[in-house]
C-alpha cells in the first residue's frame, strides 16, 4: 500500500479522541530520574510492566507526563514492607474503580493497588490468570485453571469479581483461555490449549445476564491467543503451529506450518482470516486494529511488520520495520503495543530479558518521538 494511504488512518485514528474515555488522574510523588517526553497528549501517566527474567519478579514503572519523570518500580517504593515484591511473570493490568488490577501469572496471584499511590489493597488468588477486562458490576479474568505443561489436559476458567465486594465466582471455559472481549451482552473468550498435544480453536460464549457458558465456537485457526472487539466484531490473534526439530549439528529449529494470524468474528459466528496480516501483538484503537508480527515467519526467515487493519471498510496496509520512510527499524524485540487514542500516538514495548527493555513513542505518521529505558521484560501498557 502506498505511503499516502497512511494519511488516511491517522484520521481514523484522529476520530478515535472523541470517544477516548480516560479517568482524571491525581499525582503523587514517587522517586524518578528526569526525561524528555514532550507534551502528556491527553494523559498524564503511562504505567509500565515488566515480566521479568521468567520466571523472576515482575516490577511496576511510571512514566509521569506532567512531570517529565520516570518512575522505577514504584510498587516497591509504595510498599516496601512487601519484601517479595510484586509477583512473578506480570501478563496484563487494568484500571477499575480508582484501582490497578494486576494479573501475575506463575504467582497464581491478582494483586489490586490503590490509585494514585500504588498501595498494595488486596491480594487475590486465582490460578495462573492471563487477561482482564470490565463491564458493568463486574471484573472479569480469564484462568488457565490447574492445567500445567506437559500434564493432563484441564479446562480453564473465567472469574467473575464484584467491583465493590470483590466477592467472586467462575465458570468452566476451554483449555488455557487467553484473551476476553466483551460485546452486546456475551463475553467472548479465547481458548488456546497452548499446553496441550492437539491446541484449542474454540472461543466461548458467556451469556453475562447468568455467567453461564451458552455455546463454543470452532474458529478456523488454532492456538488462539488475545482478543479485542472493533468495528461490530469479536477480533483474535492466533499464536500459529510450529513444530521442532533438530538439524545435523544438533541445533533446534522451528518449521511453521501455520502463521500467527488475526481474524475477525461476527457476533452469528461468520470468520474472516486476514490473509497476511500476522498478529503476534495486538491493540486497538476506535476502529483501527493495530499489529504487529513477522512477515517472513513461514519462510523461516524475519520481516517484522506494522499492520492497522480497517475494521469497518475492511482494507488494511502493511509498514515494513526497515522502510528507511519510517522509523520502526529502531526497534528491537516487538513484545508490547497500545495506541493513544488522544492523538495516534504508538507506543511499542522494546524487550531485553537479560538486561533493561526500553519503550518507543511513534507519532501517528510512525516518526520517532521519545524513547525511555524501563526494566527486563517489559511487555504491557496502560494510559491514565
Amino acid at each position: 500500500m502506498k505511503k499516502h494511504a497512511l494519511l488516511v488512518f491517522s484520521a481514523v485514528l484522529a476520530a478515535a479522541a472523541v470517544s477516548c474515555n480516560k479517568e482524571n488522574a491525581s499525582e503523587t510523588s514517587f522517586a524518578g530520574t528526569e526525561v524528555e517526553v514532550g507534551d502528556n497528549n491527553g494523559y498524564s501517566r503511562l504505567f509500565i510492566l515488566n515480566e521479568g527474567a521468567y520466571p523472576g519478579a515482575s516490577t511496576l514503572d511510571l512514566l509521569d507526563f506532567n512531570n517529565k519523570k520516570y518512575c522505577s518500580d514504584i510498587f516497591g517504593q509504595a510498599n516496601p514492607e512487601v519484601p517479595q515484591g510484586l509477583g512473578n511473570t506480570a501478563n496484563d493490568m487494568a484500571v477499575v474503580d480508582g484501582r490497578l488490577w494486576i494479573l501475575l501469572n506463575a504467582s497464581n496471584q491478582v494483586a489490586v493497588l490503590h490509585l494514585p499511590d500504588a498501595k498494595l489493597e488486596r491480594v487475590i488468588d486465582v490460578e495462573s490468570p492471563r487477561y482482564i477486562t470490565a463491564e458493568g458490576k463486574y471484573v472479569y479474568v480469564t484462568s488457565y485453571g490447574p492445567a500445567v505443561y506437559g500434564g493432563d489436559p484441564a479446562v480453564g476458567k473465567v472469574y467473575r469479581f464484584d467491583r465493590s465486594s470483590f466477592t467472586a465466582n467462575s465458570v468452566e471455559v476451554g483449555y488455557q483461555p487467553e484473551g476476553l472481549g466483551v460485546l452486546d451482552g456475551k463475553l467472548y473468550v479465547a481458548n488456546s490449549g497452548g499446553y496441550n498435544y492437539v491446541h484449542d480453536n474454540r472461543i466461548s460464549v458467556i451469556d453475562l445476564a447468568t455467567f453461564q457458558v451458552e455455546k463454543h465456537i470452532e474458529a478456523p485457526v488454532t492456538n488462539l491467543n488475545q482478543m479485542v472487539v472493533a468495528g461490530d466484531k469479536i477480533w483474535f490473534s492466533s499464536y500459529g503451529e510450529a513444530s521442532w526439530y533438530q538439524d545435523g549439528d544438533g541445533n533446534w529449529l522451528s518449521a511453521v506450518s501455520e502463521p500467527m494470524s488475526l481474524t475477525s468474528m461476527t457476533p452469528g459466528g461468520a470468520f474472516t482470516t486476514w490473509e497476511g496480516v500476522h498478529a503476534e501483538k495486538m491493540t486497538v484503537t476506535g476502529d483501527v486494529v493495530v499489529c504487529i508480527g513477522n512477515d517472513a515467519e513461514l519462510e523461516g526467515g524475519y520481516d517484522y511488520c506494522l499492520y492497522k487493519v480497517d475494521a469497518k471498510g475492511g482494507s488494511y496496509m502493511r509498514i515494513h520495520f526497515s522502510d528507511p520512510y519510517y522509523d520502526l527499524s529502531r526497534i528491537g524485540y516487538a513484545y508490547g503495543l497500545l495506541v493513544n487514542g488522544a492523538n495516534g500516538d504508538i507506543y511499542v514495548c522494546d524487550a531485553s530479558f537479560t538486561a533493561g527493555s526500553k519503550v518507543h513513542c511513534f507519532d501517528v505518521n510512525l516518526k520517532h518521538k521519545w524513547t525511555v529505558s524501563t526494566g527486563i521484560g517489559t511487555g504491557h501498557l496502560l494510559l491514565q
